[in-house]
């Protein structure tokens, strides 16, 4: 099982602070299954042109995805991710 954490819009996206679901295989393979339970808006805004947008940030166990292998950061058993929007200031 894995935990994940939403959290700002995408908070408001999956209308949840967190849940825990079964194994996947890869943040891609986790990312896909949640487009489909939550739909076209979460899709919209996660995936860009087949990849994982840059307007969002994936940690898995604290360690943001683009420091291990990206969308093919495998994932196992206990794993913590957290998914949140890309943050901006000014």
């Amino acid at each position: 099982m894995i935990k994940i954490g939403y959290f700002a819009l995408i908070r408001e996206l999956t209308g949840k602070k967190e849940e825990t679901l079964g194994h996947f295989s890869t943040v891609w393979d986790l990312m896909n299954s949640l487009c489909d339970t939550y739909g076209a808006k979460f899709r919209d805004f996660c995936i860009d042109g087949g990849r994982i947008s840059r307007n969002v940030n994936i940690l898995v166990n604290g360690k943001h995805i683009q420091h291990l292998a990206k969308e093919d950061t495998p994932l196992g058993d206990g794993d913590e991710i957290s998914i949140f929007p890309l943050i901006g200031g000014g």
